[in-house]
Formats: C-alpha cells, structure tokens, sequence
C-alpha cells in the first residue's frame, strides 16, 4: 500500500504567493473593508475583527518576553506557547502578517485567560476569526482552481498512490487526479454537523440549524474545516463525533439492561446542568433510532490503518503534531519518505518521526520531475 500525505505546499507551489500565511492575513483585512464581506455571517461590524487581529499582534512582544507565561494553564497550551517563542524570537521584524494565521488562535486564548474572556463570547469571537480566515483562504473561489495551474504529467504522480490524504480544504488534487482524497481536517465542501439538518446534533430539541439562515454563496464558511494552533485541539475535534457515538452506543445499552442507569437517565431529562440533559436526550434519541448518530466526517481510524509505504508532501511540522504523532505510532509503515522544502525541516520531522528510518528529498526535485 502506498500513501501520499500532502499539504499547503503543493498550493503554493502551483497556486503561488496568494496561498502563503501572510497573503491569507493580508487578504483577510483588505476583504473586511470590501462591500461583499458576509457581515450576516462573520460579524456586523468587520472593523472589530480587523482591531482584534491588531489588538493580538500587540501582545507578541509581551509573550515573547514571558509576560503571558503565568496563562498558560495547560500542558499543550504551555508547549505551544514555549514552540512560539522558539520560532519568533529569533525574528529580527515582527509585524501582523508575519506571525502565522494558525497562532493567532494561540494569542487569542491567552488573552482570553488573562482578561478572563469566557463563553459563550469567547466561542462567538473565536468563530469569527474564524470565519474571517476561511473567507480570505477561500480567495472568492481561486483556491480551487489551483489545479487548472498543474501540468499534466503530475497526474503520473498522484497515480503512483492507492491512498491521498490532506490536511487542506480545497478539492484540487481531487479534481485533477480524479481519485478520492481524504480531508483530515475537514473540506470546504463539507458541512459542519451543526448546519447539516440530517445530523444528530439538529434531531435535538435545541438544534441550531432551528434559528439559522444558510447563505449557499458561502457554504464555505459552514463547513468542518478546522483552524487552530494546537495539535491536541485539532484531535479532540477529530475524535468528538466517534468517542460521543461510543459513549452513546454504551449507554444506550445500558439504559436498556441496567434498571440503576434507566432510572439515572430518567432524572438526568430535568437536571438543571444543559449538558446532562442533553446526554439524556441523546441517549433516548438513540433508543428510538439505533442507527441514529454523529457523524464521523474526519477520516482520522482510516489514517491511522495505512501500511507500507508513505510520503509527505507540503506539510510543515508546525502546528500539525498530532498528525505527525500518529504517524510516528504507526508500526504497519515500512518505509516514509519526506520532501522537505527548507534544510531545517529535516531535524524538526527527525525528532517528530523518532521510530522511523526516513529519507529526504528536496521537494523542488519532485516538482522538478513532473513539470
């Protein structure tokens, strides 16, 4: 069996300068000001998003200084601060378009902590940064005609796979190659569970899609693609779906065999906690339809199968480690093989791929090969 795992670079390489994180940001701010921005769905007023984005830039120096240290509350959070002080502060100029999109997650819960910003309006910001991103990574469209840019003969590349995996959300590999690809972190054209009306998540008395107006034109904008800075958040999103349908599989099962947990779940319906009703409501939605459940749209159990052989293409370590660490757990794999498009790349996959013998290749060598 034989994988490709690829990611943005091969965007950049055919798409161009556009697809780089500091276009997206820039393009993001000039989009705010532009009379077609979505104000209906990112934010009325699109000069808040811009001065937020702003207002997280300011607060680089004082975290690369170790001024946000004491907020850093988590594990994760504390490793993924100490990766971002390690990569900027050897930068000799900062400004808001060099720091990547991806940390500006990272600046946003840390400034969440130490202003004790908390939901709901934490999450509603956060989805409007969100959003604000996607609408300028989407580019009105242009990513997905990337593939219109690639030659021919890069079809015999892609050929050479049984499997395609992404961590990207356009559909141009899927396209020009005509072979299914795998999104591992979600598609453009793919619904979040919450704007899908035939999901578990809307078969619930309090379904979101009740009290929202779906604009098609930015279907994007309403899909599962997930943006963060941390590894171990993308996974958790990842899992949600599959470890909520398992958690519900046994108390189904339960309720039905165990009079202690009928009688628990019956009480659980009026409990003053949301989340404990729901998991009651949940689990006798289930009852009443057993093949009821959340749906799995990230193809994390598939990934995590793959044998033989693998190669990595446009994919930097940073920000994906989960990816990565998956990879390194995987015992079926024989052979990987990374194309690296700067020299540092090599000592960081090295440390990350440790239970691998890898070899390297410069990427421009490959393209190089099809063009």
């Amino acid at each position: 069996m034989k994988t490709l795992l690829f990611g943005n670079g091969i965007n950049i390489e055919f798409g161009g300068a556009d697809n780089l994180s500091k276009s997206i940001i820039l393009r993001a701010i000039k989009g705010a000001k532009e009379a077609d921005f979505p104000v209906d769905i990112i934010v009325d007023d699109p000069s808040l998003i811009v001065s937020l984005l702003g207002h997280l830039f300011l607060q680089v120096r004082e975290i690369l200084n170790g001024g946000y240290d004491s907020y850093a509350y988590t594990t994760d959070l504390k490793g993924c601060l100490d990766d971002f002080k390690r990569r900027y502060s050897i930068r000799k100029s900062l400004n808001v378009a060099t720091i990547g999109f991806e940390d500006y997650y990272l600046l946003y819960d840390l400034m969440c902590y130490k202003y004790k910003i908390k939901n709901p309006e934490k999450y509603h910001i956060r989805e409007a940064l969100k959003c604000f991103f996607l609408y300028s990574i989407f580019n009105n469209g242009r990513v997905n005609q990337i593939y219109k840019s690639y030659p021919a003969k890069l079809a015999d590349f892609f050929n050479a796979f049984d499997e395609l995996y992404t961590t990207n959300y356009d559909v141009n590999v899927e396209t020009f190659s005509r072979k299914k690809v795998n999104y591992l972190h979600g598609a453009f054209h793919i619904k979040a569970d919450v704007y899908d009306p035939d999901s578990m998540r809307n078969k619930m008395s309090d379904s979101p899609i009740k009290d929202c107006i779906i604009d098609e034109k930015y279907y994007y904008l309403y899909s599962n693609a997930l943006t963060t800075y941390s590894g171990y958040s993308k996974m958790f999103s990842i899992k949600q779906h599959g470890d909520a349908n398992s958690a519900m599989d046994k108390m189904a099962k339960a309720y039905q065999e165990n009079e202690t947990i009928k009688e628990a779940v019956n009480v659980w319906e009026k409990d003053a906690n949301e989340i404990v009703r729901k998991m009651a409501e949940g689990i006798k939605l289930k009852l009443g339809d057993s093949n009821l459940e959340f749906k799995e749209t990230y193809p994390i159990k598939e990934f995590t199968a793959i044998s033989d052989e693998l190669s990595i293409v446009g994919l930097s370590p940073n920000n994906d480690t989960h990816i990565f660490n998956m990879i390194n757990d995987n015992g079926l794999l024989k052979s990987i093989v990374y194309y690296f498009y700067d020299s540092e790349e090599i000592d960081a996959v090295s440390q990350l791929l440790n239970s691998h013998k890898l070899d390297f290749v410069n990427v421009t060598e490959l393209w190089n090969r099809y063009r």
